[in-house]
């Protein structure tokens, strides 16, 4: 009989843990990709981006201490797919071309441009450092980010 009471007992426990976290409306927490959230990355260097696809590579980046205070790429090369009608914004790289076209008080591109334009900088081997507006693993907006 002691036997039993014991099985009871530990079902009628796991039981109870089981109810409590599923009466307690907790939901387990799903990533921004998951959700469909609207979220702006950190500054990432663009890696390859096709026009015709939509397929778009990105890496993380970090600071390195140098006059210039340089953005090197670090971390995994990612993917996403960029919107049709996603808004390009140039800083100096995309299409602005000699002249920088940013805001003045965050230093992000303001020059609108084409998805043939990003696709055409990415290629020409300059570093595109930007921020990506996403929803999901859909990128809705590229800002170019100018540094010296």
């Amino acid at each position: 009989m002691t036997r039993s009471v014991r099985l009871f007992g530990a079902a009628g426990a796991m039981a109870a843990l089981l109810l409590s976290g599923a009466c307690s409306g907790d939901k387990p927490k799903a990533t921004a990709a998951e959700s469909g959230k609207v979220v702006t990355t950190q500054v990432v260097v663009l890696k390859t981006y096709d026009a015709a696809s939509g397929a778009l590579e990105y890496q993380g980046t970090k600071k390195v201490q140098e006059p210039d205070d340089a953005i090197e790429p670090t971390g995994p090369v990612q993917n996403a797919t960029v919107a049709k009608n996603a808004a390009v914004l140039s800083a100096v790289n995309i299409c602005s071309g000699e002249d920088a076209t940013v805001d003045e008080k965050t230093g992000v591109g303001t020059k609108p441009c084409t998805l043939q334009q990003l696709e055409a900088a990415v290629k020409g081997g300059d570093q595109v450092d930007a921020y990506l507006t996403m929803k999901g693993r859909t990128v809705t907006k590229v800002a170019e980010v100018y540094h010296p």
